[in-house]
């Protein structure tokens, strides 16, 4: 062969391979874990285990229900580290949380105090508190349910479990936020859910959205896998015990 036609079949072999890659919806990209051409259960099976071995993440979501909507803000690791804001129903204002361990503090903002102590009360409680974070422990009735929210191990075991008769469909690729995914539907027991799964690198839970037979609806982005978690007390000067103001 001489030397132009070499060059000439060099073009089109390298040409045809293009196409192929470019063309093919069998031929995975080099971003692409592979999971979007399983069926729906393996896809699932795949996210549960990736879910189950992260040692931290970002949450952001909403809960709504017949008291109204939550929105969460969190960011939590396996060492019990977490920090976000929680804002309950009815725009009634905001909480901060810092948690390391078993210690908690939370600061709630002039607005969520007149909420939870209307009239003179409330104003009490600001001049009080004046912008200070409240300081306690997990066992603290006032931060036990604050501090569940931030509990990677409960979300953890909530991902990687198989609900029994879970009727499961395969939807169509996505993005979240910027990044691919694969749609994946649920039916059980009179709930609903719709989960987007990565198809880039490990096929890490995106995006959850559901509702179950009460009319309570849920969803949820997740993100930040495996990044630290930097939850910094406040200042003791910035902080005050709760036991001082019972």
């Amino acid at each position: 062969m001489s030397a132009p036609r070499a060059a000439e079949a060099r073009r089109a072999t390298v040409g045809a391979a293009c196409l192929l890659v470019f063309a093919s919806g069998g031929v995975a990209r080099a971003d692409d874990n592979g999971i979007a051409d399983d069926s729906a259960q393996a896809i699932a099976q795949a996210s549960r285990e990736a879910m189950a071995g992260v040692t931290s993440m970002r949450m952001v979501g909403q809960v709504t229900n017949t008291s109204g909507t939550t929105a969460l803000d969190l960011r939590f690791d396996e060492q019990g580290n977490c920090v976000g804001t929680v804002t309950p129903p009815g725009d009634t204002g905001s909480a901060d949380i810092v948690k390391r361990g078993d210690d908690v503090w939370m600061k709630l903002d002039d607005a969520l105090l007149r909420a939870q102590a209307p009239g003179p009360a409330g104003e009490d409680a600001i001049a009080l508190i004046n912008g200070r974070y409240l300081h306690g422990t997990t066992d603290s009735v006032q931060l036990r349910e604050f501090a569940q929210l931030c509990d990677l191990d409960f979300f953890k075991k909530e991902f990687s479990s198989k609900p029994p008769s879970e009727q499961l469909a395969k939807g169509s690729r996505t993005t979240v936020d910027g990044h691919p995914a694969i749609t994946v539907t649920s039916r059980r027991d009179g709930r609903t859910g719709t989960y987007q799964v990565s198809t880039e690198d490990e096929p890490y839970l995106l995006r959850v959205q559901g509702t179950d037979e009460s009319g309570e609806r849920v969803a949820a982005t997740f993100s930040a896998f495996d990044e630290p978690v930097k939850a910094t007390p406040p200042a003791p000067a910035d902080s005050v015990d709760l036991t001082q103001l019972q």
